[in-house]
């Protein structure tokens, strides 16, 4: 399974990365080239926004989502991670917030759970790193930004740590989201995201096919 991490150019910048683009078969839209999660690919645009006072430390969030779930976890930072840092959190919180959900929704029970982590964690991956912004991501990406930049000022504080992170990542994630407009169907990314978790890692769990089929 191929694991792509798209960068935004903040990201790239704050990290000091200098990563290859994703190429343009068309030559147009260098830069900005759409992501898909499929049978063998999972895709995750990842941003980073800067919170706290000015005048003293600053806090950094990274904000990731999913490209066919828009699935978004939050990863607090109070300096830049290498990348292997920041990649094996990334996929860590993936495995750890889906093997949740599918216990958490009953599609696996706590005697097959240990089965449905031996696969996560044993499924062979080539991860990917690209300088890249799908523009379709980006608006799911810049609706979480604003749900923390609203809690922060609402809760009076300057950072969130892991688990108040992993809250409102759960806020958010149940939310109702669109794809394609206000005419696309709407779905819950929590949802998805568990569908897919079950289709890869559960053994037969899924209750529904996967989006390539």
């Amino acid at each position: 399974m191929d694991i792509i991490i798209s960068a935004s150019n903040a990201l790239s910048k704050w990290m000091q990365l200098t990563l290859p683009r994703l190429p343009s078969p068309d030559g147009k839209r260098i830069g900005t080239q759409p992501l898909s999660t499929g049978f063998a690919q999972v895709a995750w645009q990842c941003h980073v926004q800067e919170h706290g006072n000015k005048r003293r430390l600053r806090y950094h969030t990274v904000i990731a989502v999913e490209a066919y779930s828009r699935y978004a976890i939050l990863l607090p930072f109070t300096q830049p991670p290498t990348q292997v840092e920041l990649e094996n959190v990334l996929l860590e919180r993936w495995g750890n917030e889906a093997l949740q959900l599918a216990l958490d929704s009953g599609a696996i029970n706590d005697d097959e759970l240990p089965l449905m982590a031996d696969c996560f964690a044993t499924q062979a991956c080539h991860t990917r790193w690209v300088n890249n912004t799908d523009l379709s991501i980006n608006g799911h990406i810049a609706d979480a930004g604003q749900w923390l930049k609203q809690t922060l000022a609402h809760e009076g504080m300057e950072y969130l740590d892991d688990n108040h992170c992993y809250g409102l990542g759960m806020h958010i994630n149940q939310l109702n989201k669109t794809v394609g407009g206000q005419r696309g169907k709407a779905f819950r990314p929590m949802i998805r995201l568990l569908d897919d978790a079950l289709f890869r890692f559960g053994a037969g769990l899924a209750a529904a096919t996967h989006p390539d089929n």
